[in-house]
Order: structure tokens, then C-alpha cells, then sequence
């Protein structure tokens, strides 16, 4: 390998933001720290009116680092597919803007990706800081069936340029949410995979409220019916499809209990439906579905039996 400081950079970090304020300097400054320097940067910010945020994004200034404002606010995977379209190194690592790289972010993927010439991309665990403070480790090795629960590996890693590429991107019709869990499942429907660099990558902050909205939770189950769509040889084994989109409906019916017990009745019905009728947890939420309209019917004078 060739001396890291006499080489051209290899890979762009790219990062976006759209309100994360002082912490995006934070992000910054942990790109600054990396201790390989075969890096450069893009930082893409969505369209926002967070004037802490703007100002910060005016006042980075670096040689090795490209600015791009989004002209509106297009929700964060198109940002990341600007980030992506900037990139002109092999490799991109995405990042958002109140997250963190260690110091060795730079030196762990460039290494990894050279041990594994066939991988589409390489990721690690990571350091949760900010609300919580713990490591979160993700597998080793991935099959199919693991993504039916849910996404076994990070949105935010490094992948190979020509990856976006090949898989056109972000979709657009996630726009707002499970965007990466899309591109991951498309990756592998594509015969790519990634490896584990074996330590921490990155740190992601939580109980960050500008992170991508939770709303999406009470329709949750429409993404995954988007990735079934798009998806067809992944999702060729019915059993396999059946579960990923039973596990999105009742996730959806447990965020719609709160605010709309008959929505979510609806959505634990469907994913009754589709398999989960010996699972108790769709069976307690309808009947939490129930006692909430009963309530409700009770306090608006309607009394009545409750649904069933």
C-alpha cells in the first residue's frame, strides 16, 4: 500500500444536514481528525430555514471540501443521492450531519475494502452517544431472511461509487424513510455484499429530534410494500414476503394505536393476515384498539359495545 500521506483521496465523505446546528460543526471536525488523509468531502444541506444550521454550512471552508444547497426541502434521501452524484473518488462514506466518524473511520474502510476487492461495501458497529451511550454491533454475516425484521446492517457506511450507480440510487418513492433499507435489499438482490470492518465505524447520536421523521412509523407498512414492488426476486418466496410485510403492519398498528385505534385495529387484522395469528402482539393490540374506542365512545356520549 502506498504512504497515505503522499496519496490522492480515495474516498468522499458525505455529509448532510438539515438542522443539526453546532453539531454539524462537531461532525465536521471529526472528518478534520482522521487520521488517514486519502479523504475529501461533499456536504449537501437540504432545503432549511434553521439559521444555525445555514450559518454553519456558510462558514465551512476546506480545499478538499465541495458545498451543495438543496433549493427545497426534499426529505433526506435525495440528499444523499446529491452527496452520491458529487462524489468522484471510488468510494463514498455517508454520514449525517449530527453523527460522528473516529479517527480511524478512513484508515478501517480503505483497509477493508482492500482485504475484500468484491465488496460493495464495508460497515462496523457503532458508538450511540448523546440521550443513550452504548455500542450498537451489527452481524458478521448476512443472509436473506435476516432483512425480513428489519435492516441487519447501517444506511450510514462506506459503499463503492459504482454501487449507487448500478442500483440507480436512493428510490424516490422513499424519499423520507427506509430509503437504505431499500438500497441494502437491492444490493443484495444484485448478488453485492458488504463486510464488517470488525470495530466501531462511526457515532451516531440519538434522541436527536431532526433526525428523519417517526411519523412514517404509522404508515410504515407502505414502504415495505413499495420494496416488495420493487423488489420481486427478493421477495419471490411468498413466506419470505408475507412476513417482512405482516412484521410493517403491525409496527404501523402500533404507532396508529394512539391516535387512530380503528386505523390501527385495520393494520393488526392485516398482519394477522399475513401470518402472525400466533404471535400475541397483533392480538393485544386490537384488543387495546378496542378499549380505546370504547373509551372514546364513552366519553363522547355514544356509549355502545366495543368493536369487533
Amino acid at each position: 500500500m502506498k504512504d497515505p500521506a503522499s496519496s490522492a483521496p480515495l474516498i468522499t465523505i458525505g455529509i448532510t444536514c438539515y438542522a443539526e446546528g453546532d453539531w454539524l460543526l462537531d461532525c465536521w471536525n471529526s472528518v478534520l481528525a482522521q487520521t488517514d488523509p486519502r479523504w475529501c468531502a461533499v456536504l449537501v444541506m437540504d432545503g432549511t430555514e434553521h439559521a444555525r444550521t445555514r450559518e454553519i454550512f456558510a462558514s465551512l471552508e476546506h480545499p478538499r471540501l465541495v458545498k451543495y444547497a438543496m433549493p427545497e426541502n426534499m426529505g433526506p434521501y435525495p440528499t444523499r443521492n446529491k452527496a452520491f452524484e458529487l462524489t468522484e473518488t471510488p468510494f463514498h462514506f455517508y454520514l449525517d450531519g449530527d453523527d460522528q466518524l473516529v479517527p480511524s473511520s478512513v484508515a478501517l474502510v480503505l483497509e477493508t475494502f482492500q482485504r475484500h476487492p468484491d465488496a460493495a461495501f464495508v460497515y462496523g458497529d457503532n458508538q450511540r452517544f448523546g440521550a443513550h451511550s452504548f455500542v450498537h454491533k451489527h452481524r458478521r454475516e448476512v443472509t436473506w431472511d435476516d432483512f425480513i425484521a428489519g435492516q441487519p446492517t447501517p444506511g450510514p457506511c462506506a459503499y463503492r461509487k459504482d454501487l449507487w450507480v448500478e442500483l440507480g440510487g436512493y428510490a424516490t418513492e422513499l424519499a423520507r424513510g427506509n430509503g437504505d433499507y431499500d438500497f441494502l435489499i437491492g444490493a443484495a438482490e444484485a448478488g453485492r455484499r458488504g463486510y464488517h470492518c470488525g470495530e466501531i465505524l462511526y457515532r451516531y447520536r440519538v434522541g436527536h429530534a431532526a433526525k428523519v421523521s417517526k411519523s412514517y412509523d404509522r404508515r410504515y407498512h407502505e414502504t415495505h410494500e413499495i420494496m416488495v414492488q420493487r423488489h420481486p426476486r427478493f421477495f419471490a418466496d411468498p413466506r419470505r414476503r408475507d412476513r417482512f410485510l405482516a412484521l410493517a403492519y403491525l409496527r404501523s398498528a402500533e404507532a396508529n394505536l394512539a391516535t387512530d385505534p380503528r386505523r390501527a385495529r385495520e393494520l393488526a387484522r392485516k398482519a394477522i393476515d399475513l401470518g402472525l395469528r400466533f404471535d400475541t402482539r397483533p392480538w393485544k393490540t386490537l384488543a387495546k384498539a378496542g378499549l380505546a374506542e370504547l373509551s372514546r365512545a364513552r366519553s363522547s356520549g355514544r356509549g355502545g359495545a366495543p368493536p369487533r
